[in-house]
């Protein structure tokens, strides 16, 4: 059975004590090995305990607790919190970790543990085809599951061949008042704008930003929201995460999805990973890098992408729940290449530029 505890008090507390960022040398990568190749499962029975910090909703989370537990014997502990919460409470427990290992939604979060010490090298043979941006050269974090960022088009007002190809094409007279967006209060916008900033700099992505606004797109208080709009027909296009589409075409509603800006000279894609990472000192590593290698397994994978249809980081693993028409596997989507700290650094930026425009 899952224990469950959320230390809400404690982390409060803890955050009192934060201690400044430091930042070291990226780690050598370990030398490869034959095993790299060979996909592993926990050892049956292995037993034991395992504490896991995790900053996924704790209901998306609990699957694939209890399918590891019940491949492996493993008992588990599940601590959840918010994503900068646990990275202090990690930070305060240096040298005597009290987790084994932590999930998390925050890619860049896992870095900045990663640049102070606070990870353990582990290359599970599980993450040998999981491309290298989304994984540390040092193996001591690997993303698991991904998001994509997509525009989604409803298919009674948009023909298939008079889509838009790229983001920057919603700016033109012929979107005019039909496009939706979610509030910069949701993490998606802002990642996405962060993403537009490095990649195109602030005076572009601002004047991008005001065209938005001056061809009147509308900005709706979540992604929820957007692609209701969107299979109802109240907007033709609408900026959304991937996984918000896929229910509704399960559905069956009237709507398409594209993946914007994937021509030989486009940015792209952006694709955001959800991270694994085993604490420095954790006293039950052995059944912490089984937990890695199960997350990063078929049977481990599937639990994952249930819950919210994102998709497997791993080449090759069936996109699951995932699976719409017109839903592509990791391998078939280009994307930017992200240094996850600048991207992190830039949504701050991202919520200061445009707050006053895109507020909801």
């Amino acid at each position: 059975m899952v224990r469950l505890f959320t230390p809400r008090v404690w982390l409060a507390a803890v955050m009192l004590l934060a201690t400044a960022c430091t930042t070291a040398a990226p780690a050598t990568p370990p030398p490869a090995s034959k095993a790299a190749t060979t996909e592993t499962k926990p050892a049956e029975k292995l037993g034991g305990t395992l504490t896991v910090y995790s900053a996924r909703k704790e209901d998306l989370m609990k699957p694939l607790v209890s399918a590891f537990q019940q491949a492996s014997g493993v008992q588990v502990t599940l601590k959840s919190g918010a994503p900068g919460e646990l990275a202090l409470l990690i930070e305060q427990e240096k040298g005597s970790p009290r987790g084994d290992v932590f999930f998390t939604t925050d890619a860049a979060g896992t870095e900045l543990l990663r640049q102070k010490g606070l990870l353990e090298s582990y290359a599970s043979p599980n993450a040998a085809k999981v491309p290298p941006e989304f994984k540390a050269a040092d193996g001591s974090w690997t993303g698991v599951i991904g998001r994509s960022r997509n525009i989604m088009f409803n298919t009674t007002q948009v023909a298939a061949g008079d889509t838009p190809g790229s983001v920057f094409d919603l700016t033109q007279p012929r979107w005019k008042g039909k496009v939706a967006m979610a509030s910069i209060r949701e993490g998606g916008v802002r990642l996405w704008l962060a993403s537009l900033l490095l990649e195109r700099g602030e005076e572009f992505t601002m004047k991008y930003v005001d065209d938005l606004k001056a061809n009147g797109v509308k900005v709706l208080a979540n992604h929820t929201e957007v692609a209701n709009a969107v299979a109802r027909g109240e907007a033709a296009v609408g900026l959304v995460n991937h996984y918000y589409y896929v229910p509704k075409a399960k559905e069956g509603a009237s709507v398409g999805l594209i993946y914007p800006d994937q021509g030989a000279n486009e940015i792209g894609t952006l694709v955001t990973p959800l991270t694994v990472a085993i604490l420095k000192g954790a006293a039950n590593s052995a059944q912490a890098r089984a937990f890695v290698d199960f997350a990063l397994s078929p049977a481990g994978q599937e639990p994952l992408t249930t819950q919210e249809q994102e998709f497997p980081l791993v080449p090759g693993v069936a996109l699951g729940a995932a699976t719409a028409p017109g839903v592509k596997p990791i391998d078939q989507i280009k994307r930017p290449q992200m240094d996850w700290v600048k991207l992190s650094e830039a949504e701050k930026r991202a919520v200061q530029m445009f707050t006053p425009v895109l507020g909801g």
